[in-house]
């Protein structure tokens, strides 16, 4: 059987999404993770506690998340919005993936408008479910975004996608943008996955009782520690969120995941500690790493930091290597597209100790 004859043929359209840096990181527990921006800081005691007494019930199904009441009812109050507006999925990416699907009618001309650079993870995706995906450039700064995405808006436009704070960038696209965007009347996707490193009123969530065209995304996988339970949430107009319900799998957040979101919710004077420990060891890093001759680390209100190296003479890709041989594991952006080739890496801000030696390894390295 050649079964390229009877798959999907937009299979063949998309890249493999290349994980092993994180197997080769459980591989060998020693390597320090700062290249996947997860939390370094494990979750705190009250979530770990519902993690492991979820283990006593796991014989029997998580509530479905189109109803989980008490768990959306939280995270409506934590953003500002009711729980009507709250949809559960596993990890932000799933209910992207859902978004995806239920706005394409017709596959190969439906138009999706993202920024150049943002999240890598968004175009294969799109790719697969039929979008035709358009670029904003950003060249002329987050100010100019709306711009930049008026002259690329058509009558095929469905959506804009942005990440806000920008990944990679760090940075934050100004609210009269956002505004712009929306007063299109194109449904605007602003994917808040880094909100909790930002500065206090930074979210837009509150604008969901504004505006029925926007939709925000959130995860539990960055300043909440709980990359690997696989946790996000949406935030949208009601309408938005029955469709989103109605084509998603059945529990499809499982019943640790769901425990460790109330947890959070139910302790979030000690979670804002947390944020604040990791924008603090943040600050602390870019500031240093600018003390270094040739170094531009970017300014940033997430929990990583872009660092322009082109004034050093050496490549990313030298700076990437030689940290690996160091035991440190960060992103390399020297084929990124919409920043200059071989100029950035990245870092995921870690815990101090580790970030004081990885600022020294930089420091003899240049």
């Amino acid at each position: 059987m050649d079964l390229k004859e009877i798959i999907n043929p937009r299979i063949f359209e998309i890249p493999d999404y290349d994980q092993r840096h994180v197997t080769l990181c459980w591989q060998d527990p020693t390597i320090r993770r700062q290249m996947s921006n997860e939390c370094n800081y494990a979750p705190i005691g009250a979530v770990q506690n519902a993690i492991c007494k979820a283990g006593e019930h796991a014989n029997y199904y998580a509530e479905d998340p189109t109803y989980a009441l008490s768990l959306r009812g939280k995270l409506a109050d934590y953003a500002g919005v009711k729980a009507e507006n709250v949809a559960l999925g596993n990890g932000s990416i799933e209910l992207l993936d859902l978004i995806f699907q239920i706005f394409m009618q017709v596959p190969g001309a439906d138009e999706a408008i993202l920024l150049k650079p943002d999240y890598s993870a968004y175009v294969p995706r799109l790719t697969f479910f039929g979008w035709k995906v358009r670029f904003a450039e950003l060249s002329a700064g987050l100010d100019k975004a709306a711009d930049k995405v008026m002259e690329s808006i058509s009558p095929q436009t469905k959506f804009i996608l942005l990440s806000r704070p920008n990944n990679p960038i760090g940075s934050v696209m100004p609210e009269d943008e956002i505004r712009r965007m929306l007063e299109t009347g194109k449904i605007v996707i602003v994917d808040e996955a880094y909100i909790e490193m930002a500065d206090e009123g930074t979210s837009v969530s509150k604008w969901v009782n504004e505006y029925d065209n926007l939709i925000v995304m959130r995860t539990f996988s960055k300043g909440f520690c709980l990359a690997g339970i696989r946790l996000g949430y949406m935030l949208a107009d009601p309408e938005i969120v029955r469709y989103i319900n109605r084509s998603k799998h059945i529990f499809n957040v499982n019943l640790a995941a769901m425990m460790a979101g109330e947890a959070a919710m139910d302790n979030l004077d000690d979670y804002r500690k947390v944020f604040q420990k990791i924008r603090d060891n943040r600050d602390w890093l870019i500031n240093e790493l600018a003390k270094i001759p040739g170094m531009k680390p970017l300014k940033s209100q997430a929990n990583f930091v872009m660092i322009n190296v082109k004034e050093t003479g050496k490549t990313a890709t030298e700076f990437v290597n030689m940290l690996l041989e160091k035991g440190f594991f960060v992103r390399n952006f020297a084929a990124k597209a919409g920043l200059e080739p071989e100029t950035h890496f990245r870092i995921s801000v870690g815990l101090p100790d580790d970030m004081k030696e990885l600022v020294e390894e930089i420091e003899n390295f240049v």
